[in-house]
């Protein structure tokens, strides 16, 4: 009976350091991916930035090129 109990303490003890052995595992895997996850949130930030400035400059261009045709339509007409 002693000799079971043995076996069954090395069981639990190898069990235990399996599962604690595991648990750092997954915990370093889920920092990994914590830290990926704010890495690409800062991307999207900064490329969601970007696009609202890329907006805002073919909006202006748009502007410019309206106000290029209105002035070369006066121009031409003065001219003619």
């Amino acid at each position: 009976e002693k000799e079971a109990e043995i076996k069954h303490k090395d069981f639990c003890v190898d069990e235990f350091n399996t599962n604690q052995l595991q648990t750092e595992n997954k915990e370093r895997e889920k920092q990994d991916l914590i830290a990926k996850i704010e890495d690409l949130e800062m991307t999207i930030k900064t490329l969601t930035e970007e696009i609202d400035a890329l907006k805002a400059e073919i909006a202006e261009m748009q502007v410019q090129m309206k106000r290029a045709g209105e002035d070369r339509e006066k121009q031409n007409k003065e001219f003619q």
